[in-house]
């Protein structure tokens, strides 16, 4: 009753104050979600909009997606834009049936389609009850999504329960990054000027980045990777470097766990995909930056004993033997190894891997934004 009442009331905020102010035609708002600052595709993307519409007003918003009264400050702004910008999920554009002038450009935060999620995890452990969805339809209202490649337009239809002709295969706007050597170059000076033995030549990076695993109700499995890279910790050769990346819903105490361990650096300051320029090797379970960590053609290795599990509770939109280069490891000793035999700038073939992924690695920003600016 709460939520459906919440949402009338929005509703008609919505309609009140698009009726009293005028349409602006170059008011862009951007949600914030995981983060409260610009980065990754909705940074990029930012800067493009500034050099695409020199006369855009941009309006920041960090969404905190509860049914609070500052929602209605969030639906305020929404009331006359242009456009609303994401990349993840955001509650005030699910709640509302908006109006036929603005467009809702969804970026997403993943390359690819590995993990499942939204409506094609309806009736898995993980997944939302549909009783909720019918009050709160998640992915409601996207006019535009932007994706890595054609082969998971599906996929992505049905994980946001809309049209695949709103889908749109142009790429990751973040991805640009790596195509920039002079910016590649002074993230990495700005990396090894703050941890100066990461650019020991003798020093092998390894970045460990696994993705959310939720917890209760909702669990996927019970594995903790962290609690595995704790035990081994102690036998990892002392020339290789671990740069722990922990996905933005990591608990404080197990983040505050692995600070205690001397040979393990918990990468805070600077976002994964920067991090990665530095790394020699990726090691990950389900996380789709592995698609991103590919581009740079290094080894890389998918630290999975639950798989099993993790489908039954899950899923996978494809199997990972298909989307991935990666080594499968299943057990302690098989970590363990493969880090100690990792090497400094080592190459590994993963061209199969970002062919899967992706249709296009150049120039995606600039391309994205002509693209929702021009229809």
């Amino acid at each position: 009753m709460y939520i459906k009442c919440y949402k009338k009331l929005l509703q008609i905020a919505y309609s009140v104050f698009s009726l009293f102010r005028k349409h602006n035609r170059n008011k862009i708002v951007i949600a914030l979600y995981r983060s409260e600052i610009l980065e990754g595709n909705l940074k990029y993307v930012y800067k493009e909009i500034l050099k695409q519409i020199p006369n855009a007003e941009i309006h920041l918003v960090y969404g905190q997606n509860k049914m609070n009264l500052r929602l209605f400050t969030e639906i305020f702004k929404l009331s006359n834009a242009k456009y609303v910008i994401l990349d993840d999920y955001y509650l005030p554009i699910y709640l509302i049936k908006i109006k036929h002038n603005l467009k809702v450009i969804q970026l997403w935060h993943a390359a690819g389609a590995f993990k499942k999620f939204g409506y094609s995890t309806v009736g898995t452990k993980f997944g939302p009850k549909k009783e909720y969805l019918d009050l709160v339809p998640i992915h409601k209202n996207y006019t535009h999504v932007y994706v890595s490649t054609k082969k998971v337009i599906d996929f992505y239809a049905e994980a946001f329960n809309m049209s695949k002709n709103k889908i749109y295969p142009i790429g990751l706007a973040r991805i640009d990054l790596f195509n920039h050597r002079d910016e590649c170059s002074i993230i990495k000076g700005k990396i090894y000027q703050r941890y100066p033995h990461l650019s020991d030549k003798e020093a092998v990076n390894i970045l460990i980045a696994p993705t959310y695993r939720a917890n209760g109700r909702q669990g996927e499995t019970s594995y903790s990777i962290i609690e595995t890279l704790l035990q081994i910790s102690p036998q990892i050769n002392q020339r290789v470097q671990i740069i722990f990346k922990a996905h933005p819903y990591t608990s404080e105490q197990e983040i505050e766990n692995l600070r205690k361990d001397s040979k393990i650096l918990v990468a805070e300051e600077f976002t994964i995909n920067e991090w990665m320029l530095v790394a020699d090797a990726f090691v990950t379970d389900f996380s789709s930056a592995v698609f991103e960590f590919a581009l740079l053609y290094r080894p890389i290795a998918h630290m999975i004993p639950d798989m099993n599990e993790y489908e039954t509770n899950r899923g996978l939109y494809q199997d990972i033997s298909l989307l991935s280069d990666g080594v499968i490891l299943n057990d302690e000793k098989q970590l363990l190894s493969w880090i100690n035999n990792r090497k400094r700038n080592e190459y590994a073939d993963t061209s199969r891997m970002v062919k899967h992924n992706f249709d296009d690695t150049s120039n995606i920003t600039e391309k994205i934004v002509k693209h929702f600016t021009s229809e």
